[in-house]
C-alpha cells in the first residue's frame, strides 16, 4: 500500500514540476517574430483563438496552440482588451499577454483624421501622450530614419496613417511613428499594391495623388471621379492645377487663394510644374488611396466646387467656364 501511495505521490510531483516547467517555458520562450514591423488589431469580443490565428497569419508566431495554452494557464482567456497594438519590442508571450490584457489606464485611444497633415497629427499625439513635438517632427524629416522605414519620400508627410489607435503610455516618439508608418505600409500592401503595379505607379506617386484627392474631396462618392480628372490630366501632359498643392506650398494655415498665389515658384505648385509634386501634401485615408488607383472611366479634365460639398465636372475648358459661371450665379 505504501509503495502504491509513493508512486501516486511521485507521479503528482512529476506532473506539478512538469506543469511548472512548461509554464515557464511557454511564457518566456522567445517565440514572437516580425514584431518590430507588426500591428495587431483585436476587435471587440475577440477570443484567444482569434488572436492566435491573427498572429499566425501575420507570421508573428508559428505555434498558435502555445499561445492558447499560455492564455489558459494564466487565466487570461476572458481578459483580452480590444484595440490596435504595436508589437514593437514584444519578444515572448509574457510581454504579449500583458499588453493585450493591460488595464485601460495604461493605454490611450487616439483618433487621427483623414487629410490631417503631419503638423496636426504631431500636435494631437504630443498633447495626448505628453511627448515632445520637436522629436516627432525631427523623426518625420530625418532622411536616414525615413530610409530605414523603406519610404522613398522627402518627409513622412502622407505616411502617418489616419485611424483610431490604442497606444501604450510607455511608447516613445519613435515607437509611435513606426507604428503609424507600418500601418500605412500594411494597408498599402493589402489593398493598393496590386492595382498600383497594374497602373505603373510607385508607392510614393500613389500616396501623393491620394493626398491631393483627399484635399479636394468632401465626399467619398466623388473620390474616384476626381481621381479620373487627375489621371486624365497626367496622361494628357497637362498641369494638374490642384489648389491643395498651392495651399501646401504657402506657409501657415490654409487660407483663401489669390491670383498671385498660383504663380509662386515652388515645386509643389501644380499650376507652375507639371506632373505630381515630390511627395504627399497630407495623410490620406484608405478611401483616397483606393480612389488613386481606381479612377472612374471618364473624359473629365476639370471640376469646380458647387458650394454644397459636391463638384461639377467638365470635359472641356468651355464647359468648365460655363460651370464656374453657373456656380457663381447660384452663390449670389
Amino acid at each position: 500500500m505504501n509503495t502504491y501511495k509513493n508512486i501516486i505521490r511521485n507521479l503528482l510531483i512529476l506532473i506539478l514540476v512538469s506543469g511548472f516547467a512548461f509554464y515557464v517555458y511557454a511564457l518566456s520562450r522567445p517565440v514572437i517574430y516580425n514584431a518590430d514591423n507588426g500591428t495587431l488589431r483585436i476587435p471587440h469580443g475577440a477570443s484567444a483563438n482569434l488572436v492566435a490565428k491573427q498572429l499566425e497569419k501575420q507570421n508573428c508566431i508559428n505555434n498558435p496552440w502555445l499561445f492558447m495554452i499560455s492564455m489558459k494557464i494564466t487565466f487570461n482567456e476572458r481578459s483580452i482588451k480590444p484595440g490596435r497594438y504595436s508589437l514593437n519590442g514584444i519578444r515572448n508571450y509574457t510581454n504579449l499577454i500583458q499588453m493585450i490584457t493591460s488595464q485601460s489606464s495604461e493605454r490611450i485611444k487616439v483618433t487621427i483624421l483623414e487629410g490631417w497633415n503631419n503638423s496636426q497629427i504631431i500636435d494631437k499625439l504630443s498633447k495626448t501622450l505628453d511627448l515632445d513635438p520637436n522629436k516627432f517632427n525631427t523623426l518625420c524629416c530625418n532622411v536616414e530614419f525615413i530610409s530605414s522605414l523603406d519610404i522613398k519620400s522627402p518627409t513622412l508627410e502622407g505616411y502617418l496613417f489616419p485611424d483610431t489607435y490604442i497606444l501604450l503610455t510607455s511608447y516613445t516618439e519613435k515607437d509611435i511613428v513606426r507604428l503609424l508608418v507600418n500601418h500605412s505600409k500594411l494597408n498599402y500592401r493589402n489593398h493598393i499594391d496590386y492595382r498600383a503595379r497594374k497602373l505603373g505607379l510607385t508607392r510614393n506617386e500613389v500616396f501623393t495623388l491620394a493626398s491631393i484627392i483627399q484635399g479636394e474631396a468632401m465626399l467619398v462618392s466623388e473620390m474616384n471621379i476626381i481621381s479620373s480628372v487627375y489621371h486624365n490630366r497626367l496622361n494628357s501632359n497637362m498641369y494638374l492645377q490642384a489648389d491643395p498643392t498651392v495651399q501646401f506650398a504657402i506657409p501657415g494655415k490654409n487660407r483663401r487663394l489669390w491670383n498671385k498665389d498660383y504663380k509662386i515658384d515652388h515645386r509643389y505648385n501644380t499650376y507652375k510644374y507639371k506632373g505630381l509634386p515630390p511627395g504627399p501634401i497630407n495623410n490620406p485615408g484608405l478611401d483616397a488611396l483606393k480612389a488613386a488607383v481606381n479612377p472612374a472611366l471618364t473624359n473629365h479634365l476639370y471640376f469646380v466646387a458647387d458650394g454644397t460639398g459636391k463638384h461639377v465636372f467638365s470635359n472641356t475648358n468651355d464647359e468648365h467656364n460655363r460651370a464656374k459661371n453657373m456656380v457663381k450665379r447660384k452663390r449670389k
